[in-house]
């Protein structure tokens, strides 16, 4: 086991969560390398969250180097077959490979939850670090995804491949 290996660890995300993720949902650095260029409102995000935390069709975990929050990983069930992860580690605590092991422990942690058969990545193209993270974390390049939107990288990791 490597030393990023070592010190990563995951738990659900809960309530007690809502105002960290909020602020790291609005950090400029992961701002500029996610799907979604804009800040959001308090009143949304608190929705969301709730949402997220209460419903059935999205999956949250805090990322955790030893006992400091460094980062989330989120799935959003898509259908039956599919859902979509969505992945950040803060500024501090990239270059590490840390983001490569939580995208690994996530999956893991959501395919044992659901009983989904792939979990699809979409990716920036000018997010080459987050490609990358992706592709090291057994996910391949593909164009069949079908729910990337132009402009992104669409990466599938199958059930199989874990």
């Amino acid at each position: 086991m490597s030393a990023a290996e070592s010190t990563i660890s995951l738990r659900p995300a809960g309530m007690g969560d809502l105002d960290m993720v909020f602020r790291w949902r609005n950090d400029p650095f992961i701002l500029s390398h996610g799907s979604s260029l804009h800040e959001v409102e308090w009143e949304e995000h608190r929705k969301w969250f709730e949402e997220t935390i209460l419903g059935d069709g999205r999956h949250m975990f805090i990322v955790f180097d030893r006992h400091n929050p460094i980062g989330q990983v989120r799935f959003d069930r898509q259908n039956q077959q599919e859902c979509v992860a969505s992945v950040y580690v803060l500024r501090p605590f990239t270059g590490r490979g840390w983001g490569v092991q939580a995208i690994r422990m996530g999956c893991a942690a959501i395919f044992e939850a659901w009983d989904v058969d792939r979990v699809i990545a979409c990716v920036r193209l000018d997010n080459q670090a987050g490609r990358s993270a992706f592709l090291k974390a057994g996910f391949q390049e593909t164009e069949a995804a079908g729910v990337c939107t132009i402009g992104h990288y669409s990466l599938i990791l199958s059930r199989q491949e874990v």
